[in-house]
């Protein structure tokens, strides 16, 4: 009891430390209601009464059948408050609703109602039934007010669904009034709306709609996940505790996992990550680029709290839902020394790191980089005269002691300028030499040898490149990745062949005939996941 009382005065502390901030946050913004084109305004008749839900709806254009994923909006949205995954469902191709769900919050109808639930189902069943759907891999997902439906409907929802993923949710209303009242937020008054129709707060109605206080049926949830996430400045700054997030993994625990009781969060480690806003205990894994201060990571169940407030990661929210048997939970080291396909904000290493979430990916991609030629006169552009500070400064970003598990060299189409024509039978003597520099310096630094990785420069598109900078240039991409694979293979590297698939695309896949466009990028860090898998 004891506990429990200085978890409370902890609480409320940082109640009263966080009181003043802004309630408006980017993860409640009902403003921005911008979609990507494909996705689609559609209606949906409700079973339970026969209403019009509102939904935005996207197909997969691919002939085999894709995953679902239902994108739930926050506290104060609705079906047309703009999704940050959208963008990225396109980019996997996947089928997507995002439902109305009865709307914001604030009205007894809304908020965990029977109706919010028979409308989550029908968006399901509208999608499978108009989309190309993998009936086996339905995925929910929501962060905030989304996190909360998302929690809902693991307890309550009757379609098999396979993972649900809570970013930031609410599983306590009762907690939640009392916690927005001190920090005069407006959620509380949505409560009051909630429960009594704004004639005051009900706690017995917001009992009735928490997912905390729900029977767990596990018929409903045979071999189902729930990913619990959360930011540890949460409820400091951002609009919910974060241990809202961490009651209900403990609740559910001894009913999903009895016999893994020790693996609940105590109630002295969360006074300590309310008190500090860390875990003092140690960092246990990074996530998306961010520290992740405590994990409990079961099969069917976890909890992750990262360093972050009031949010769901984006980039890795979908590769972190798990679809199909692949695993990328592994935590790898990986270097990428690239040019400017690799450099840019939508590069390869960038997606490659949307892929792999709790990987450290160390880009030391330059625009204009070759493999070994002063590229514009310019000898910072030339990886032979760099390497060696390239892996001294990877290993300086990299946490003591820790080793890289890939070097992957995706360099070459500055190789294949036109100004370097007379030099094309040095470029893979210089892979060779590169390669042998690396090795040298990682055992003169006395490092483990990560595994080497070849990944062929893409396509070129002569047709609408600069022809003074790049005529021929596909040519010469062509002539030097033969002679590529054999170093490769004498250096006992790996080699990725990302030119020959890429090349087969039917639509355009650069945007000035040498730089790829974002969904050629995605596709290439596709191919060293998938090389990753293979091994």
């Amino acid at each position: 009891m004891k506990s429990w009382m200085a978890v409370l005065l902890v609480l409320n502390l940082q109640i009263l430390a966080c009181f003043g901030q802004s309630s408006k946050t980017a993860w409640d913004n009902t403003i921005n209601k911008n979609w990507p084109d494909g996705f689609t305004h559609v209606e949906i008749e409700s079973k339970a009464d026969g209403k019009m839900q509102q939904a935005v709806f996207y197909k997969t254009t691919l002939e085999k059948q894709q995953p679902l994923i239902v994108s739930l909006h926050t506290w104060s949205g609705d079906y047309l408050q703009e999704d940050p995954l959208a963008g990225e469902v396109e980019l996997h191709n996947w089928n997507y609703i995002h439902p109305d769900f009865r709307g914001p919050n604030n009205n007894p109808e809304a908020c965990g109602g029977e109706l919010v639930l028979a409308d989550i189902e029908d968006a399901i069943g509208f999608a499978i039934q108009q989309g190309n759907v993998d009936t086996s891999e339905v995925h929910i997902i929501g962060v905030s007010g989304g996190g909360y439906a998302t929690m809902l409907a693991f307890m309550k929802i009757r379609f098999p669904v396979k993972s649900f993923s809570a970013w930031a949710g609410i599983s306590n209303l009762n907690d939640w009034y009392y916690e927005s009242v001190g920090r005069q937020l407006r959620y509380a008054r949505d409560l009051e709306g909630v429960t009594t129709g704004s004639a005051g707060f009900d706690a017995a109605e917001a009992r009735k709609r928490s997912p905390i206080f729900m029977d767990f049926q596990p018929e409903l949830r045979k071999n189902a996940t729930l990913r619990i996430y959360t930011g540890i400045h949460d409820g400091c700054a951002g609009s919910v505790p974060i241990t809202q997030s961490i009651n209900m993994f403990n609740k559910l625990l001894p009913e999903i996992y009895p016999d893994k009781k020790g693996e609940s969060v105590s109630d002295s480690l969360k006074l300590v990550l309310l008190e500090k806003r860390m875990n003092p205990g140690g960092i246990e894994g990074i996530l998306g680029g961010r520290k992740i201060h405590l994990q409990r990571w079961l099969p069917n169940l976890s909890l992750t709290v990262f360093e972050g407030g009031h949010e769901m990661l984006v980039p890795q929210a979908l590769a972190l839902l798990q679809v199909g048997e692949e695993n990328h939970m592994q935590p790898l080291n990986i270097l990428t020394i690239g040019d400017s396909n690799g450099a840019a904000e939508n590069g390869w290493p960038a997606q490659l790191g949307k892929l792999l979430p709790f990987s450290t990916i160390v880009n030391k991609s330059i625009s204009g980089n070759t493999i070994g030629f002063d590229n514009l006169d310019n000898p910072k552009l030339n990886t032979l005269r760099n390497v060696e500070d390239y892996l001294d400064s990877a290993f300086c970003i990299l946490e003591a002691g820790q080793q890289l598990d890939y070097i992957i060299f995706g360099l070459g189409t500055n190789d294949a300028k036109q100004v370097f024509d007379s030099k094309i039978n040095e470029v893979s003597k210089n892979l060779d030499s590169l390669l042998t520099m690396t090795i040298q310096y990682l055992k003169k630094k006395n490092k483990v040898i990560p595994h080497l990785v070849i990944l062929t420069p893409p396509p070129m598109n002569e047709k609408i490149a600069n022809t003074e900078k790049y005529g021929g240039g596909n040519s010469r991409i062509i002539r030097n990745n033969k002679p590529f694979s054999r170093v490769a293979q004498k250096q006992g590297a790996s080699f990725i062949d990302s030119y020959s698939p890429l090349s087969e695309s039917t639509s355009e896949i650069t945007t000035d005939g040498v730089h790829l466009t974002t969904r050629a990028q995605f596709e290439t860090a596709g191919m060293i996941v998938n090389f990753f898998m293979e091994r």
